[in-house]
């Protein structure tokens, strides 16, 4: 089955709209990639956390989303992977990945997604609508997302962009 591709500027309600896509299901995995960094991120992981249901089953893996899916309850009929540009910026700097690598195996993800057999939400950033950044690194890092962007969005079934917590369908 193929999954639903949700992107969107920081903070645009991104990850509340894919929770609403699958709130009717009460067996649900959702992988969250996350890595509590400072106090400011430890927060937004504590707040992301209370607005998911009690009864979903949560998945802490910031590398390895494939062998998170492995792990999800066979019994769940959903899946929600939150988010792709924090999974980029962790291979980037936890696993030292190089850009070609880290597109083999966003390119493996999404493959191995289309064939499950589960409603799949994947929520990743749209980087490419602001300023271009002054260091080679951070543009390196904005390129590197975009192109995730673009091979999740090529395989899935439906798109949305959401813009203030509003989400318009793209494909």
């Amino acid at each position: 089955m193929a999954y639903t591709f949700v992107t969107g500027g920081a903070s645009s309600g991104k990850s509340k709209f894919a929770l609403q896509l699958l709130s009717s299901r009460k067996d649900i995995t959702f992988i969250a990639t996350g890595v509590k960094t400072d106090a400011e991120m430890e927060l937004r992981i504590a707040a992301h956390r209370r607005e998911r249901p009690a009864a979903w089953k949560t998945i802490e893996e910031p590398l390895d989303i494939i062998s998170a899916v492995g792990h999800m309850d066979e019994r769940h009929s959903g899946l929600i992977i939150d988010c792709l540009t924090m999974w980029v910026s962790n291979l980037l700097y936890m696993d030292q990945c190089d850009g070609s690598e880290i597109i083999e195996r966003a390119e493996d993800l999404a493959s191995h997604l289309e064939y499950l057999d589960k409603k799949i939400v994947v929520v990743s950033n749209e980087l490419g609508m602001g300023i271009i950044p002054a260091s080679g690194e951070s543009r390196e890092y904005r390129r590197l997302a975009g192109e995730v962007n673009q091979i999740f969005a090529r395989s899935s079934i439906e798109a949305y962009l959401v813009v203030s917590s509003i989400g318009v369908k793209i494909r």
